[in-house]
């Protein structure tokens, strides 16, 4: 008789967001390749196609940021009987099973207060205060993460562990860069939330253009309709296919934000042979380790000085091109799966 594989259930309601999506998408696929679980994940309705193979859709149609959402999401954990239940954000149904893992991206909701509105950030320290009181294992993204759920009071030590993130495959090219081609173009790959610093980055983009005249900028992620300077263009929503393309081609990728729980981008670009200029923050310092051109998101002036810099010296790009290829091969889905599939086994057996 065949022994039942033990069953995950993972809440992908978020897969089609921009970093969290990414996070639920790679986690997925990696724990799919280790091929020793019965994978299952709710997802909202018509968004089946953005998972994986070898996962199971089982469609949820809660609203985010509801109490309805965790009557619904409880009710698919009961009709499932998962051996662990891992909610990618931070919501916790009520009556939780034992074997329930969070994780824990950021908690910019609560330390960023211009990000939400005040209800919001009531909301979002309740469900993060539950999230760490009823799960048996809490994830971080990154050390600078783990720092903020302990300021936050509410997790013992033993209970939180680092995982980071992963780089798919297809953004690793065959070769380096040998020659940059095409029109040249800056990439921002990211939501507009306040956090992401958009506005500072668009407050340099006329010094960078004035320099550059045939650059342009890029911003994927950002919605479509807003009025941005000229030489700018909003993309929307990038499917996962058209990433690596899209990544690859650009002559720098740039990160101006405030605070980031990881920067996964960063990671992306490095493996895409991409030169990184990103925010001087102690996240994106862990991400980028060496291999990137840092300024201060809070200075206009910084961030267009270190982009035309960076655009001026080709022997730099080279070197960031290498060392950024040589980083970024240490982040993968498969090592991410590796050590959440540790997690479960800590708290299912």
């Amino acid at each position: 008789m065949t022994e039942r594989r033990p069953r995950i259930l993972v809440d992908a309601r978020k897969a089609r967001d921009f970093g969290i999506g990414t996070y639920i998408r790679g986690l997925l696929g990696g724990l799919a390749g280790l091929d020793r679980y019965e994978l299952h994940a709710l997802v909202l309705p018509g968004e089946e196609g953005f998972l994986p193979s070898g996962v199971t859709a089982r469609v949820c149609a809660a609203r985010h940021y509801s109490l309805g959402e965790l009557v619904a999401v409880r009710r698919a954990i009961g009709a499932l009987r998962p051996d662990v239940f891992h909610a990618p954000h931070y919501v916790v149904p009520f009556f939780p099973p034992r074997a329930t893992v969070v994780t824990i991206h950021d908690l910019m909701h609560l330390t960023r207060p211009e990000h939400a509105a005040r209800a919001k950030r009531a909301y979002a320290r309740w469900m993060v205060g539950r999230a760490l009181r009823l799960s048996a294992r809490v994830i971080a993204g990154s050390e600078e993460t783990k720092k903020e759920i302990f300021a936050f009071g509410h997790a013992r030590g033993g209970k939180v562990v680092v995982i980071g993130y992963g780089v798919r495959g297809d953004f690793l090219e065959g070769e380096e860069k040998k020659e940059e081609k095409g029109a040249p173009y800056l990439l921002f790959l990211g939501n507009d939330k306040p956090h992401k610093n958009l506005d500072g980055l668009l407050a340099a983009w006329p010094r960078v253009r004035a320099a550059n005249p045939s650059l342009s900028l890029v911003l994927a992620g950002v919605s479509v309709g807003r009025t941005l300077p000229e030489g700018a263009t909003a993309l929307g929503w990038v499917p996962d296919a058209d990433l690596p393309a899209l990544v690859a081609g650009a002559r720098i990728l740039v990160q101006p934000s405030f605070a980031e729980g990881f920067g996964l981008p960063v990671i992306e670009a490095q493996a895409a042979g991409t030169p990184v200029a990103c925010s001087d923050i102690p996240a994106l310092r862990a991400a980028a380790g060496e291999a990137a051109v840092f300024f201060d998101p809070h200075s206009a002036a910084s961030i267009a000085d270190a982009l035309n810099m960076l655009l001026g010296d080709e022997e730099k790009r080279g070197f960031l091109r290498k060392r950024g290829r040589e980083r970024a091969a240490a982040f993968t889905w498969r090592a991410v799966a590796e050590r959440t599939a540790a997690v479960y086994e800590s708290v299912w057996l």
